[in-house]
Parts: structure tokens; sequence; C-alpha cells
């Protein structure tokens, strides 16, 4: 495709022309956005309640709460942990051409040296990632913010994102027609304006910048026609979920995108449960018509001389005296032949409250169902309707499911680094392998700390109850310590000692029990068990690095504790028993024959 001209934007301007899914992207996106960000979800309640006037649409607005934003921001910060997870890391070879200069190194560029945002993993955990989980089609354009350096300077590329509503038309391999949400401001007869814009059309060969000013003279102008020595569109798409494909384009959702329909509903049912509760819930006070109101002598009107009545102030035009709760009610005594008044002339308005209770159960296991389609429901404040019941956890599923998010961050970090590297070297560095040899390696985390202490505790006492093998509930326990102590290395590192070198770590106590019965366990360890925290304790402070040498050699001085303290243990004396005979007195017996 050969370098465009403006006439090749006009249409994208004057007849709003967008690539064949584009709104089916932007859609997508504004869909989990309207819980990401806490929109108002106007379609949502809408489609809801068509009839409903527009002063209680405009009512439903004014009291509107987010209830789904922390649902979207508990995802987020858990799948945040991905890159704490201790397998994750960007690796460098340390052999480093010679025709790059010093300090001038990719480790050193994506490291620190990212205009704004430092590393390349700042500018993704802290931007990318979340229109990642957003937006599914979004994508990133790295390119240099110094086409016009110097001949000895380095370009210094930066990653920039579009998003779906900005991604205007493309055809992979060819060509992409992005919109900048830089502002563009220009001036035209003396006037300062703002709604300029600027596009980017990203080819193989070429990028080229145009601006586009609507009240100026000359609205067009190419501002930027740079060799794009790449050779290919350095354009990634941040993907998920791909749900179509075809000749030139493919259509992504997110991997969280199963958490919409049950929003949604959330949402919409929270929008009703404010509305019930307004109605249903405040008390409502009746009362008989008291005294009619001595300003205005229960006309509402106050005459005013030269002029038309004016409304009560007192009474606000009702004609009868204010009610105020916190004052007693007077009501005048009846006059002859006029009935009685009621007694007690007020009382309370009783409402239905269960529907209100029931569309907040309904809420709750909204919330929890969409936590479940990505099987994150150990998230949910309220696990399941039945209270005392423990959250249940699928390992499996959940890591499978965090595992498929953090390979696509890998990939768009590596996809980003991999440009980055070809616009800073592929002019001094000719040879392609030399080229990529210069690439980092990331690893795809395999182990993520995601599950609370509160989850695990529940897991521990499943384990305990169901008698699981002591090794699976030593590990479960461990798990927990670096869990509940993670900000406290002393602490956690001495509770994993002492869990790993019992010997009877995780074990059932009755079983223990049994087997010292029958003489299957030694006294020795029997001493261990018993006295283990006093002797890790003791090792920790008497054996310096006694917590990074070897498993066994740890287990050798907590032998030798065992085998001191056994030597203190006095034998237990058994007590002299002398028998003593029974005092027999023989009777002598006359036998008569």
């Amino acid at each position: 495709m050969p370098q465009i001209t403006t006439k090749f934007l006009e249409p994208y301007i004057t007849y709003n022309v967008r690539h064949t899914h584009y709104d089916v992207c932007c859609e997508k996106a504004h869909e989990i956005d309207i819980h990401a960000s806490g929109l108002y979800p106007d379609k949502l309640i809408g489609e809801r309640r068509p009839a409903e006037s527009e002063q209680i649409q405009a009512y439903r607005k004014k009291i509107f709460v987010p209830k789904t934003k922390p649902v979207f921001n508990k995802i987020f910060n858990s799948l945040m942990k991905i890159p704490r997870s201790p397998d994750f890391s960007i690796m460098f070879d340390d052999d480093i051409p010679s025709k790059i200069a010093t300090g001038e190194t990719l480790k050193d560029y994506i490291s620190e040296g990212i205009p704004v945002w430092g590393s390349v993993s700042s500018w993704y955990w802290s931007i990318a990632f979340r229109h990642y989980l957003i937006d599914a089609n979004a994508v990133v354009l790295t390119m240099p913010n110094n086409f016009q350096s110097q001949d000895n300077e380095y370009y210094k590329p930066v990653p920039l994102i579009f998003t779906s509503d900005r991604v205007i038309d493309y055809k992979e391999g060819e060509y992409y027609v992005l919109l900048s949400s830089d502002p563009v401001r220009y001036d035209e007869s003396g006037t300062s304006y703002s709604d300029g814009r600027k596009y980017y059309v990203v080819q193989p060969d070429v990028i080229q910048a145009f601006e586009f000013k609507p009240r100026a003279t000359n609205s067009f102008n190419e501002i930027m026609n740079v060799t794009n020595i790449l050779g290919y569109m350095p354009v990634r798409s941040l993907r998920g979920i791909c749900t179509e494909q075809g000749e030139g384009y493919a259509l992504y959702e997110s991997r969280i995108d199963g958490i919409v329909p049950m929003l949604n509903e959330a949402v919409r049912e929270y929008s009703d449960l404010q509305a019930e509760v307004v109605q249903h819930i405040h008390s409502t006070m009746w009362t008989i018509q008291p005294q009619e109101c001595k300003d205005c002598k229960g006309t509402g009107r106050i005459p005013k001389e030269n002029s038309a009545p004016i409304r009560c102030k007192a009474c606000k035009g009702m004609g009868i005296a204010p009610m105020n709760p916190f004052e007693s009610l007077t009501i005048p005594m009846a006059k002859a032949g006029e009935p009685q008044p009621v007694t007690p002339p007020m009382g309370y308005v009783e409402k239905n409250t269960e529907i209100a209770r029931l569309q907040a159960e309904r809420i709750a296991q909204h919330i929890l169902d969409a936590y479940s389609s990505i099987n994150m429901e150990y998230l949910a404040d309220v696990p399941l309707a039945q209270s005392g019941v423990a959250k249940q956890v699928d390992r499996e599923e959940l890591y499978s499911f965090v595992h498929s998010v953090a390979s696509d961050c890998v990939r768009i970090i590596s996809e980003v680094i991999y440009d980055i590297n070809g616009w800073r070297y592929k002019e001094t560095i000719q040879d392609v392998k030399m080229l990529e040899s210069m690439l980092p390696a990331i690893t795809i985390p395999e182990r993520f700390d995601l599950l609370s202490a509160t989850v695990l505790i529940e897991e521990l006492k499943g384990m305990i109850e169901a008698k699981v093998d002591p090794a699976i509930v030593n590990a479960t326990q461990i798990d927990l310590v670096e869990k509940r102590f993670a900000n406290d290395p002393t602490v956690r590192d001495t509770v994993k000692l002492k869990l790993k070198l019992d010997p009877f770590g995780g074990a059932n106590p009755d079983a223990v029990a049994v087997n010292k019965t029958f003489d299957a366990i030694s006294q020795l360890d029997l001493i261990t068990n018993a006295n283990i925290d006093m002797f890790v304790n003791r090792a920790m402070e008497e054996v310096k690095g006694f917590g990074m040498m070897q498993s066994k050699d740890q287990k050798a001085i907590i032998n030798g504790y065992a085998l001191e303290k056994q030597k203190e243990i006095d034998p237990i004396e058994k007590p002299d028993v002398t028998e003593e005979k029974p005092d027999v007195t023989e009777e002598k017996i006359d036998v008569v024959v």
C-alpha cells in the first residue's frame, strides 16, 4: 500500500466510516467498563424500566451507587499478584554486542529508560493491564518519540495504548488507522479551539500522522512521515479469547467477560433495591388531620396588600398545622354533632420488608455467580446463601484461569520489548540472529499467592476433619504461614522451620498417641515433638545461618538437642513393694465319728 494522502482519511471523518467490528468491540469494552469504572448504566436500567417517567429515571441516576465496582477492583487486585510470583522474571544474557554503547543496552532501556514510566514492567502493570482486562480489542503502538534525533542518538520507543473506540480501521498486515487521545489545540481567526484530532496511519514501510482541525481553513495537515525501519507494523493487540477471525481481522473478548451478565443483573436489581428501601424500609407516619394553621386560618394563603395572596410559609400552603415528629400532636375536641377523633390519632404504616431482603440476597448471589464464572468465588463477601458454609475453592480451575491471564501478560510484554529492540538497534546490528539474541527470556509464572488466610484456614480444617495425609496438612500449614506473615520474614521463617522439623508435623494427635501405645515411634521423636518450639528458637540463636542450612543438617542439630533433653529426664523409680502374707488363723475342727 503506497503512502496515503489526506483524501484517504476523509471518509473516516465525513461519513464516520469504521472497520466491520468497530461497534461490537466498543460495546464489549463498555460493558466491562460500566463495572470497572462505576459508570451509570443508562441502557441496562432503561431496558428494565422502559415505562418510567423521565423524573423517576433522573432520580435513579441521582441516587446511583456503583455496587459492582468493588467486584472488578477485587479481581484486578487479586490478579495484580501475578508480577509478585516468585517465578516471574525477565532475564537477560550478559553477552552484549560490542556495537552497543555503554548504558544504552536493551536491559538499561526497558528497566529504567522508558520515558515517563521508567520500565516496561511499570508501564504494563500500571497502565496496560487494566486495559487488557477491560478492552481485549485495544492495541499497543510502539514507536519512538524522538524521530528527529541526532545520528548518534538511539531511538526512544514508547508504547502507546489505543482503546477500541480509537482503532478506526485496520487490516492485519497492511495498515492501521488510529485516533490519538492527545487533544489538538489551534487558533483560527483570533479564537482558540481544542476540538482538533490527530490520526496515525501505520504501514509496514511508513508511519504517518495527520491533524484535523474542523474550524480551520486548512483543516487537514500531514505532520509526520517517517520510514518504518522495522518492516512490519509495530501494533500489537492486547487480545484475550478469540471469538471470530477472518481475512485481515480478528475479534476478541476479555478473559473476564464471563462476569458481565451476572453483574448486569446485580446493577439492575440494586437500582430496584434502592427504590424499595426508600418506599418500604423508612417509616411513614399517618395522622388524623390536626387543627388548621393559625397563620392562614386554614386557607393556605396569606392576603397581601395591592397584590394577590401568597402561599403561607408556616404550613407551606397546606392549610393545616405542620407536623413535627419531635413534638406532641394536639387534636382539637370534637364539636357538637361531630364524630370523636380516632384513638390514637397517629401511627405508622406497616410495610413489607421481605421484598427488600430477598432483593439483597439475589444481588449477593449475582455477585457470587460473577466471581464463580472466572473461578474466583473465594473473593465474594458472602460465599453462599447459607451462613456458616465454608468457601469452596477449586485450585486447579482457579490457577488455570490465572495462568492464562499470566501467559497473555508475558506475551504482550515480550512483543513490546521485541518492538523496542528493533527500533533501537536494527540499524546498528544487521544480523537478525544477533539482534534477537539480545531479547530477554521472560518466564510465565506458575505459582500464585491468591488465596486469603481465611480460605486456607477453612481448607486446613476440612483436611484435618477428613484425616488427609499429614504431609499435605503440613504443606497447607506452611502455605498459611507464608500468607499470614508475608511482611514479617523473621516470624514466617521461624514458624516454617518448626513445621518442617517437627517429626509429627500435620499428624493427628490421636494417631500419635496410638503409635506411642504400640511403641511404633521413638522416644526421641516424641521429645522433639514436645519441645520443637524451644529447640528451633535455640538453634536460631546459637547456630549462625541455621535457617539457610540444608534440611539434613538442621535435623541433626535438632536431634542433638533432643538427646540432651532425653539425658536430663530422670528415670521413673519403681516403689519397693514387699509382699505381705495374709494373717490366717487355723481353726481346729473336731470331727465326731
